[in-house]
């Protein structure tokens, strides 16, 4: 299994953290739903791989019982759908400080936003088919 590194800490912007298994991402997952409760704006972690074949990048958002995904590899960048209609207003999150706005209709389920983590995590980096995705603008 590839080690993905993963980027979710206000206060140490410096260091990812290794994710090897789906135990690992959980706990970052348990870590952004725990956080989600004191803060406004529901909080996203990075999870990443770069390696010589190329790279990809997965955002995870928590926001209590929903979340959003974001991927980017070489072949472009994506954002999960509900397969609804998007509203107008894009729904806010927060990496590490720096807001990210996606698509009003980007918000899983809860459950589907973990299974998604943990293809991408025994995949070593691939985008996740267990979710809808809709190109990120």
């Amino acid at each position: 299994m590839v080690a993905l590194r993963a980027w979710y800490d206000p206060d140490n912007d410096h260091e990812p953290i290794a994710v090897t298994t789906t135990a690992d991402a959980d706990a970052f997952l348990d870590r952004l739903a725990h956080d989600r409760a004191a803060m406004q704006v529901p909080p996203l972690m990075q999870l990443s791989r770069r390696d010589p074949d190329g790279w990809a990048v997965l955002h995870v958002g928590i926001n209590t019982d929903r979340g959003i995904l974001t991927y980017t590899d070489a072949t472009g960048s994506y954002v999960t759908t509900n397969n609804t209609t998007a509203t107008n207003e894009p729904l806010t999150y927060d990496y590490m400080g720096h807001v990210r706005q996606v698509p009003g209709n980007a918000e899983l389920p809860l459950a589907d936003v973990c299974k998604a983590v943990h293809e991408f995590v025994t995949t070593g980096g691939a985008r996740p088919t267990c979710v809808q995705w809709q190109p990120d603008q």
